[in-house]
């Protein structure tokens, strides 16, 4: 029975990073088609779509906060580990469950801010382009610092549990 759910649970798992991946690499390739799109209707044509460049200021907003995502699945971040390095390995997992449990509290007050930033832009009601609303395009703050802060979480607790050597590097 516990098999069976962490198989079912795992699979969850596994189809929203594949979901987070595919998501990066179609968001990558319509915003690169659509700036070139763009650069060939100005310089050939004279004109442009006016919204245009406010879908590609958004998107690579978006691209930029999926790309922190998986780097912190891949556990590719950006992050200080001197002391995990100088440290000796048996207890170099403690500093290293720290580093992550540091990096959630900061992801975690990142989210609340964002969230409350999207509400407020929700009761301002503005509009970006094509009748989509501004809070549309910026609720990947608060998903991304969400899912940010739920992988740093997972990490302080599993290097912790795990001991040394539980951590992946």
């Amino acid at each position: 029975m516990a098999a069976s759910v962490s198989r079912y649970v795992k699979g969850i798992i596994q189809f929203f990073e594949n979901l987070e991946k595919w998501l990066f690499v179609i968001l990558l390739g319509s915003l690169a088609t659509f700036a070139v799109l763009q650069i060939i209707m100005r310089n050939f044509f004279s004109t442009g779509l006016v919204w245009g460049d406010d879908l590609l200021r958004h998107g690579v907003l978006w691209l930029s906060i999926l790309g922190a995502c998986r780097a912190t699945l891949e556990k590719k971040h950006i992050r200080i580990d001197l002391l995990p390095r100088v440290l000796p390995s048996r207890i170099s997992f403690i500093a290293d469950s720290i580093g992550y449990f540091i990096s959630f509290l900061v992801c975690a007050v990142l989210f609340w801010a964002s969230w409350n930033f999207v509400q407020g832009e929700r009761l301002a009601g503005d509009i970006a382009f094509a009748s989509i609303p501004y809070w549309c395009l910026e609720l990947i703050f608060p998903m991304g610092f969400a899912i940010m802060a739920l992988r740093f979480g997972f990490s302080s607790i599993s290097g912790l549990a795990g001991g040394p050597g539980g951590m992946e590097t």
